[in-house]
């Protein structure tokens, strides 16, 4: 990979190597297009990247994806992008443990092991959660339908989404529990999303958990950096290139036309399409400006609002982490009510790192030793986090990663004591090596709003599409592969479409 572009025209220039701009990237140069990826960081993929410390492998954050093999969703999308079955993914064997303050359990496998663990911790809401799965599989089931829906308007005509489409989990939850404590331990997923059961969408819930039992969760051998690096190596393999630490100042536009990008190292680089995969916001305000968007555009960004940050503490340990009971991912709480939770964390500001009330743990070293030295773990713990916490990160930082640390003392005792090593990263992290405003994990929260409510993958400039996690259909690294997959699915369209339409002007005589 050059820090420079051989050439100084495109088919397509990709702004930003996250996945969603890797993935458009792939799809677009296996169809002939020529592709530059333009990116600031010294490595690929985004959130999806990985990096070293002390003979230690840490991912950055992505900690768990589901359906990488058999029909998963994950494996259709490496194999449109010739990946199918390249890439070492390793099945979990369990989906999560939670720690509450009465109720400690493991969520085993398939949609059976969900419904007994919950029946055996509430067994007079049996049959609640009998109901509560059966109308979240029917929810699943109508969304993989609408993803492999090329129509729009399919979504119309789906009663299953139209019947849940106004509804938020909090209310699917509490429609079939009659048990507070069982409705609020069921959603212990929650703050993988960015955001409570209370604020998100049935539909958009439902469709995320059930993936996971219905499609399995894997790690990626050697750290999810092999799966940026497997979609850069394919874009080369087709004609494509990448180029690294060489951010794109400037977007050119001209007569409502996208034009090309200026680099950092001064290049002018030419395309009639360009496609930014970083944060809208800055790509609006900065890279275009504003001035060549209509203003109710500009208006509706304005009244979005991005997601919450995180704060993470990246730990090497000669603990046997396999002997405490943790699966891959364990979920810590001191309140049942999530909403309790994610209004203190959202309110740190007033509280200070006193209100921290909830972390996830990740140990990849379960699934896959070589990230560590022989005889030792890796351990993640993160939370998530306002961007402002009315202090100086630089100070608040080590307590932070200290209270941290002491809650994560309730799944590994004494962890503390054991640090062969110990990182950590605030928000100000997230926005440096992403761009992303205020350091938000998934670009707009993903509220039942927003969620229905995305911008789109093409704007009011020509030529100039988003892929990612801020346009459609939202955060995680396999939303963000499907994002690129269906702008590449746009692009093709609307170029066929151009394509037939002069045709049919030359065969008129209106082409001469």
């Amino acid at each position: 990979m050059a820090r420079k572009p051989k050439k100084d025209k495109y088919d397509v220039i990709v702004i930003g190597a996250g996945m969603g701009g890797l993935g458009a990237a792939a799809y677009l140069a296996q169809q002939g297009y020529s592709v530059l990826v333009a990116e600031r960081h010294y490595f690929a993929g985004g959130y999806a990247h990985s990096f070293g410390r002390h003979k230690y492998t840490f991912d950055a954050a992505v900690r768990i994806v589901a359906g990488a093999e058999k029909h998963g969703l994950l494996h259709d999308l490496l194999s449109k992008a010739g990946l199918a079955d390249k890439l070492p993914f390793i099945q979990l064997p369990e989906i999560f443990t939670a720690i509450y303050p009465e109720h400690r359990f493991t969520v085993p496998r398939q949609v059976e092991g969900l419904i007994e663990t919950y029946a055996r911790l509430f067994p007079s809401q049996r049959n609640g959660f009998v109901n509560l799965v059966h109308d979240m599989q029917q929810i699943y089931n109508a969304t993989i339908e609408l993803l492999h829906a090329r129509d729009p308007f399919h979504v119309m005509s789906n009663q299953v989404i139209m019947k849940y489409r106004y509804m938020t989990f909090h209310e699917l939850l509490f429609k079939h529990l009659t048990d507070e404590k069982a409705a609020y331990t069921f959603a212990a997923l929650w703050s993988y999303y960015g955001a409570p059961p209370t604020r998100g969408s049935a539909l958009y819930f439902a469709y995320a958990i059930m993936s996971y039992f219905n499609e399995d969760i894997y790690y990626l051998k050697g750290s999810f950096q092999e799966l940026a690096n497997a979609f850069v190596e394919r874009i080369e393999e087709c004609g494509g290139e990448v180029c690294l630490r060489n951010e794109v100042k400037r977007i050119v536009v001209e007569d409502k036309q996208a034009k090309g990008i200026v680099l950092q190292t001064g290049e002018y680089v030419q395309a009639p399409i360009v496609i930014c995969n970083g944060d809208l916001k800055k790509m609006v305000h900065g890279l275009v400006g504003e001035q060549h968007f209509p203003a109710r555009y500009v208006k509706r960004l304005a009244e979005m609002t991005v997601s919450m940050s995180a704060f993470e503490v990246f730990i090497g340990t000669d603990l046997p982490l396999e002997s405490y009971g943790l699966a891959h991912e364990t979920f810590i709480y001191n309140h049942y009510d999530y909403s309790k939770t994610y209004d203190q964390h959202l309110n740190l500001k007033q509280s200070g790192v006193d209100g921290l009330c909830g972390l996830a743990i990740s140990c990849p070293t379960l699934a896959d030793a070589s990230l560590a030295p022989q005889g030792k773990h890796t351990a993640i713990l993160t939370t998530l986090v306002p961007y402002d916490v009315g202090a100086d990160w630089k100070t608040e930082k080590p307590k932070y990663q200290e209270a941290l640390i002491r809650m994560a003392e309730k799944a590994i005792p004494d962890l503390g004591r054991h640090l062969d090593f110990v990182e950590s990263g605030s928000p100000l992290t997230m926005e440096r090596y992403t761009n992303n405003s205020q350091g938000a994990t998934y670009g707009w929260e993903q509220n039942m709003k927003q969620m229905t409510s995305r911008p789109q993958h093409g704007t009011p400039i020509a030529g100039l599409y988003l892929s990612g996690h801020w346009t459609d259909p939202g955060g995680g690294v396999v939303s963000a592969l499907l994002s690129g997959y269906k702008l590449y699915h746009k692009i093709i369209n609307e170029t066929s479409s151009s394509s037939n339409e002069m045709k049919l002007l030359v065969q008129a005589g209106e082409g001469l």
